[in-house]
């Protein structure tokens, strides 16, 4: 707004000039992002509008030789929509040395921007109505190869005709687009007003810039005119550019839920992010529009900001009168949810013009990579289990066959140890006990005074003892034999021993 405002006070001190000794600078009309367009008067008397750019921009030669093709672009749109350029000169010699100015048609109206902070609100039939004009010139343009590429409720213009009648004329071919090879270089990467640029005008890939492009603009501005806001929101131009350029518009009823099926389907399918995805070309969306406009006539309430002229309204008949009657008490009366209506969107402000260069795209990118990034802690690297587990899987496995080839050794090497293995005896009382030592003792005894006189013979291993289940004494099984020196010849040859 600053920049509007320092440009504005700029533009007025210009009035009162004189341009190339020929036209007078009476009165200021309007100031954009390139110039100001004042009312002037050429020394024979004739009277236009003459466009003036800012001195600032008028020092770079490829900003001002894109100025001058204004005229040049809008006059190969031989259409009454299409304002007229009469002139165009750059001054030579004074004060205002290298200011280029062209001189159009001067027109009586209002820019439909005007028109909205004037108020009432524009409805969805009145904008359908404006948008129909405007494609009728955006269908020949685009037939003579020519793209708009910055149409915005500013560019926009209502004029008066005669009359009475309204007609929409289309301004500003300044950044119009020669499709025929005749194009200069871009002075910038992303041209046009950010709010209503298509994605690939804002992401700069100027070879996809076709009719669509100017499709999109005029369906942003209807966006904008239904839902009070932009189609994406940015702290400033260019990352408003970097959401235009990368991110889809949405839908109008996730914004307006009352606004119609008809105006919501033709606004959609104008802003839709692929270029493929949107109408082939301005005659296409026109017939839509109307189609639209017929809907809206047969099915749904017209929604005109303007009243309709007396002539249209219905003759007023006097009531006729009533006997009296007794007034009944008075009642609150609740309004019912259809005669509330919603609010109006608010009112969009003005935007100018922008030029985003490539470097400042990529500062704009620069400052979002110098951002701190959170990285994560490194992760501990989990070791697997599985060698463990085999490990003790054979641990295992060998423990247990050593258990399995130690235990027949044990129970054929140890026979003193099984032998004095005392039975047992779980339910007898003790003096069953007693008697099963006492019992022991004396089989021990025979079996040793009987070794020298008998035989020896290895006794089997005990048997398994049984439980004692009564008062009887248990059966004891005697111990084997001890060897001695009588009956070492019964041993067999390998386990003699010889003699030292």
């Amino acid at each position: 707004m600053r920049l509007i405002d320092d440009l504005e006070s700029r533009a007025r001190e210009r009035v009162g000039t004189v341009l190339s000794d020929k036209w007078t600078l009476e009165r200021l009309i309007g100031v954009g992002g390139m110039a100001a367009v004042y009312a002037g008067k050429h020394r024979n008397g004739a009277k236009a509008a003459v466009k003036v750019l800012h001195p600032d921009l008028a020092r770079h030669k490829e900003v001002r030789e894109r100025f001058l093709r204004e005229g040049y672009a809008s006059n190969r749109v031989d259409h009454p929509g299409a304002v007229k350029v009469l002139d165009d000169d750059v001054v030579a010699s004074g004060d205002d040395a290298g200011t280029a100015y062209i001189v159009m048609e001067l027109l009586e109206g209002e820019s439909l921007q005007d028109r909205l902070e004037r108020g009432p609100p524009v409805g969805e039939r009145e904008f359908l109505s404006i948008a129909e004009e405007v494609l009728e010139v955006l269908e020949v343009a685009h037939a003579n190869n020519v793209v708009h590429r910055d149409l915005k409720p500013e560019n926009l213009f209502l004029a008066k005709g005669e009359g009475g009648q309204s007609r929409v004329k289309v301004l500003d071919f300044g950044l119009a687009r020669l499709l025929d090879g005749q194009t200069i270089t871009s002075y910038g990467l992303a041209l046009g007003t950010p709010s209503f640029m298509s994605p690939e005008q804002a992401a700069g890939r100027i070879d996809e810039i076709d009719g669509r492009t100017d499709l999109f603009a005029l369906a942003a501005t209807g966006f904008r005119l239904r839902t009070g806001r932009r189609l994406h929101e940015g702290a400033n131009p260019v990352e408003l550019v970097t959401k235009m350029a990368n991110f889809a518009a949405p839908r109008v009823r996730t914004l307006s839920p009352e606004a119609s099926e008809p105006f919501a389907r033709v606004i959609d399918r104008a802003l839709e992010f692929k270029r493929e995805d949107r109408y082939a070309n301005a005659k296409a969306m026109r017939e839509d529009v109307r189609r639209a406009i017929g809907e809206l006539d047969g099915h749904a309430r017209t929604e005109l900001a303007m009243e309709p002229p007396p002539s249209l309204k219905p003759p007023s008949v006097p009531p006729l009168p009533k006997p009296p009657s007794i007034p009944p008490a008075p009642r609150a009366t609740v309004p019912s949810a259809a005669s509330v209506r919603p609010p109006p969107p608010p009112v969009p402000p003005a935007e100018p013009t922008m030029e985003l260069s490539e470097s400042d795209l990529e500062r704009s990118a620069s400052a979002q990579s110098s951002l701190p990034v959170l990285t994560p802690p490194p992760r501990r690297k989990r070791r697997s289990v599985l060698p463990w587990v085999t490990l003790l899987f054979f641990v295992g496995l060998g423990g247990k066959l050593w258990l399995d080839a130690r235990q027949p050794f044990t129970a054929t090497t140890t026979p003193a140890t099984m032998g004095s293995a005392a039975p047992s005896v779980t339910s007898a009382p003790r003096a069953s006990v007693s008697a099963v030592a006492t019992a022991s003792v004396s089989a021990t005894a025979t079996a040793i005074a009987t070794s020298s006189t008998t035989p020896t013979v290895i006794a089997s291993p005990p048997s398994r003892p049984t439980t004692a289940t009564s008062a009887m004494a248990p059966r004891v099984q005697s111990p084997p034999a001890r060897l001695g020196p009588g009956n070492v010849h019964n041993v067999g040859p390998s386990k003699r021993r010889k003699p030292r």
